[in-house]
């Protein structure tokens, strides 16, 4: 990243992406996003701010997490790319207004407290929302079919199957049987 794309000053409207060159990946957009929010909160508090780890490894229905303690914030690569031009303009500078909150007024304000919405207010012109959005692809889940001694069996999602896997024992909560792996069903079954 050149300064001329740190130097861009974020203008947190509809145009804001388009600030950023068309012609960059949508990670490079977003790491100059962070940047330039960043440097705008660093220009109204009138002090520097250390920046977080970016990560593009989160998963499901959330749109971004930051983890103050790690000083990383993670981000859903998929809601990104669906959402590109909002995810820029309004997850951005949510979760960089959880580090500044942070920063000034510490460990014991609430995630989405008052001082986390006046920097969203303040610094960013944006109106604080505590969720996202965005239409979130709903994945089938896998379930596993278990019986006991009752006619109908039981099906049990990935996770306590593999703890089945792993040694834990399940029972029947009618029959009171140990339920044993019978097998696994397609999505949609």
């Amino acid at each position: 990243m050149d300064d001329t794309q740190l130097s861009v000053r974020l203008e947190l409207d509809s145009t804001a992406a388009e600030k950023i060159a068309l012609t960059e990946s949508i990670e490079q957009r977003l790491y100059a996003t962070v940047e330039a929010c960043y440097r705008r909160a660093e220009n109204y508090y009138q002090r520097r701010f250390e920046r977080p780890r970016l990560s593009f490894k989160l998963r499901g229905m959330a749109a971004a997490t930051a983890h103050i303690h790690q000083n990383a914030i993670r981000f859903n690569r998929l809601l990104l790319a669906q959402n590109t031009e909002d995810f820029l303009i309004n997850t951005v500078p949510h979760e960089v207004s959880h580090f500044i909150a942070y920063r000034l007024h510490g460990r014991g304000i609430a995630p989405h407290g008052v001082e986390w919405a006046a920097i969203m207010r303040d610094v960013f012109g944006l109106e604080p929302q505590r969720c996202h959005q965005y239409a979130v692809p709903v994945r089938a889940k896998k379930t596993y079919r278990y019986h006991c001694a009752c006619a109908e069996g039981h099906a049990l999602g990935a996770r306590r199957h593999h703890s089945a896997l792993r040694g834990r024992r399940y029972y029947c909560r009618r029959c009171r049987h140990f339920l044993r792996f019978a097998h696994a069903e397609k999505p949609g079954e």
